[in-house]
């Protein structure tokens, strides 16, 4: 709703104030209370109760980067797009056909090598785990035979921890694939472990942006895809391994990786705490448990990095509002173990 909207129905229903009321008063009022309806911004709320020791170990590898430093991941669902008419070229720039008929997508994989900045890109029609392993076998053979580890970053796609992906690991590090890794979770420790050749180090959930191939493929989107016409997917796809080849041959450069996540921890409790402060309606049980669980790691391990003032705003609110997350827990046992765990760790962080 825009604010004349706003002052047209007030004014049409003068018993909500008493008065009429212009759209430059209801615009001061907002501001006064803090509000900007008119404007929205996405953000990705972190709920790996473990991000932050993650995010630390990945930036740890950029700023003590191995000789074989790699990061990997899948840029999917790219669209070959045709325009219906051509681009115009103006005096104010260039103007592009908002019609456009599809011509189906494709995927790239695509893994930037941290040392030279050089990327090592495929186009595929899907990244299965077959895909994703046969993939792998093949940057691992353009690599020196006598290098001893080869690290490669990436994200937690389930292709990526598969049996087969993993008996693939186990094949190109020359090492016995265990019979034991019967669970996601075993499979994942085996990969990251340093014990082979092959060392996988995944980022945190909602944390693609430590992947630094993610820049490229920024890189990638507006250099050479942004507001351009393909007639077939095989345009799109020479247009991509073209640009690669111009990228690796003049442009490519190692990334300087400076941000070391400042900031982070004490976001993460001031978002919570204005949850709770509003009683968000759309708060789930599944969503207050994470919470719990990386709020309760922040303040064991993270404490000096939130002021005091934040943590004793969390304090008051999770006994001011007890009634409020005891509806949303519904009895559950173990989120209300996490929020009694939370409740202590908290009191625990001020008292130290």
């Amino acid at each position: 709703m825009s604010f004349s909207w706003a002052e047209k129905y007030l004014n049409q229903h003068q018993e909500f104030l008493g008065r009429k009321i212009s759209d430059t008063s209801i615009q001061r009022i907002i501001r006064s209370h803090g509000m900007r309806p008119h404007l929205i911004q996405y953000f990705l709320q972190i709920t790996d109760p473990d991000f932050f020791p993650k995010m630390e170990h990945i930036i740890s590898l950029y700023m003590n980067r191995p000789d074989y430093l790699f990061c990997w991941d899948e840029c999917t669902g790219l669209q070959a797009l045709e325009r219906v008419a051509a681009e115009l070229k103006t005096d104010h720039g260039t103007r592009i056909e908002f019609e456009y008929k599809r011509h189906g997508t494709i995927d790239l994989c695509g893994i930037i090598n941290c040392k030279t900045g050089r990327v090592f890109g495929k186009c595929i029609d899907n990244h299965c785990t077959d895909t994703l392993a046969a993939i792998l076998e093949e940057h691992v053979n353009l690599q020196p035979k006598d290098t001893p580890k080869l690290h490669y970053i990436c994200d937690n796609l389930a292709g990526h921890s598969t049996e087969l992906f993993c008996q693939k690991v186990a094949k190109l590090s020359e090492v016995d694939y265990p019979q034991d890794l019967d669970t996601k979770e075993k499979r994942r420790q085996w990969l990251q472990s340093d014990e082979k050749r092959i060392v996988f180090h995944f980022v945190p959930y909602h944390g693609s942006w430590l992947n630094l191939i993610e820049i490229w493929f920024g890189i990638l989107q507006s250099k050479s895809l942004k507001g351009q016409s393909f007639k077939s997917r095989d345009e799109l796809i020479t247009t991509i391994n073209e640009f690669l080849e111009t990228w690796n041959e003049h442009f490519a450069h190692p990334f300087n990786w400076v941000y070391r996540g400042t900031g982070l921890t004490e976001k993460v409790v001031w978002r919570f705490c204005t949850w709770l402060e509003t009683e968000s309606s759309t708060m789930t049980r599944k969503f207050l448990n994470k919470q719990f669980q990386l709020l309760c790691n922040v303040l064991q391990g993270y404490r000096e990095q939130v002021r005091r003032k934040h943590r004793h705003r969390l304090d008051q609110l999770l006994r001011e509002k007890k009634e409020y997350i005891t509806a949303i827990i519904d009895g559950d046992r173990s989120v209300t173990a996490q929020y009694n765990r939370l409740c202590k760790a908290t009191t625990d962080s001020l008292a130290a």
